[in-house]
């Protein structure tokens, strides 16, 4: 608040990359939610619960952000709870104790979780495979099929680029290794309090599901996400219970039944923001008032999704932010060694892509190199 009682955050919220101190916090959310996914990934061991473990994921965020500005009247939290999702399961799997499963050797586990520091959101996910250490087959085709994906999709996050650039190379670089992208996964411009702004990447053509054209700018922030199946990529419900959830805040409805109120009271003030986990809520009316919460669209659900049975599921989720020395990526990590495809990029564009650095290099570097050819 100002001193004249007017509430500063539509202002703060312009405020992009351009600024250190915004830099800063995205950096700083990105280190804790780096911290997560690393110690997450190194549980997930055969016989875990799947529910401790996306426990363990929230709790580390929580630790982690708490060492963080110290003392400053700051907001920080989960930007998106721990989910773990297993084989043909697509994403947010973050089951309550009662309705949690053990992992298995062999299992392969997509970790997503998030925090953000002031608003600025830092979102990360991997996929590991539980007691493997040499990863062949199916399985590593579609791990490789994500890491390629994602390092074509970074090298061409630079402003001045399109949108409707990147989506075909994405989709040669997972096919290369007989996989599809799942259906419906997109990256986003994240912005201050939002982790799905109005650029948009698709990672395949889909009929009836094309986003607008959009130029990458300087200073911008995204989230990129890559999701991809060793089947066709259609992604569905099926009877698992959804447990993670985000409040549509510009919906709005009387609500009748007295649990409802209380759910929809509580989550706005816990969580008005950002997506939660129905394992934060101890509250069984709450619990029970979310599902009306949800039938007038208060409420947002992610549902747990999955490819046909047999299949194999592999994601990788980082944040990149758009500067002038090159984009810099505040969250990530690449997941396990050991990856042997026995497949590999042919196409000529992809290749050649992929031997460009990340970042480009500096004029007298440059210099140098063109001197010694």
């Amino acid at each position: 608040m100002s001193d004249d009682g007017k509430d500063d955050r539509t202002e703060e919220e312009e405020l992009d990359c351009s600024h250190p101190e915004v830099v800063n916090k995205y950096q700083q959310a990105g280190a804790v939610a780096n911290e997560a996914l690393k110690a997450v990934a190194a549980a997930c061991q055969d016989g875990k619960s799947v529910a401790d473990l996306c426990a363990l994921g929230d709790e580390t965020l929580n630790a982690a952000l708490g060492k963080i500005y110290k003392g400053k009247k700051m907001e920080k939290g989960i930007a998106f709870p721990t989910c773990i999702s297993i084989n043909n399961c697509c994403g947010h799997f973050s089951p309550l104790k009662e309705d949690s499963v053990d992992l298995k050797k062999g299992d392969v586990c997509k970790i997503d979780l998030g925090a953000h520091v002031d608003g600025y959101v830092a979102l990360a996910a991997t996929t590991v495979v539980v007691g493997e250490g040499e990863i062949t087959g199916r399985k590593a085709d579609a791990l490789q099929a994500a890491k390629v994906a994602a390092d074509t999709i970074i090298r061409l996050l630079q402003p001045g680029k399109k949108n409707s650039e990147l989506t075909g190379l994405i989709e040669k670089a997972v096919e290369a290794f007989g996989c599809k992208s799942v259906d419906g996964v997109v990256s986003h411009q994240i912005k201050r309090y939002s982790t799905d702004g109005t650029k948009v990447i698709i990672n395949k053509n889909v009929p009836g599901q094309q986003v607008e054209e959009c130029t990458f700018e300087l200073h911008e922030a995204y989230a990129v996400d890559v999701v991809v199946s060793t089947g066709e990529g259609k992604a569905r419900e099926l009877e698992t219970k959804c447990t993670v959830f985000k409040r549509a805040p510009d919906n709005k409805y009387n609500l009748k039944m007295k649990s409802a109120r209380e759910a929809l009271f509580k989550i706005e003030k816990s969580h008005p923001k950002m997506p939660f986990s129905l394992r934060e809520i101890d509250d069984s009316r709450v619990r029970l008032g979310i599902t009306e919460c949800v039938r007038h669209e208060l409420l947002q659900p992610h549902p747990v999704l999955y490819e046909r049975d047999g299949e194999f599921v592999a994601q990788i989720k980082f944040c990149v932010l758009l500067m002038p020395s090159g984009p810099i990526k505040i969250t990530g990590w690449e997941g396990p060694e050991g990856v042997k495809s026995d497949k590999t990029v042919e196409d000529e564009e992809i290749v050649a892509l992929l031997k460009q650095p990340i970042k480009p290099k500096k004029k007298k570097a440059a210099a140098a190199d063109a001197a010694k050819a």
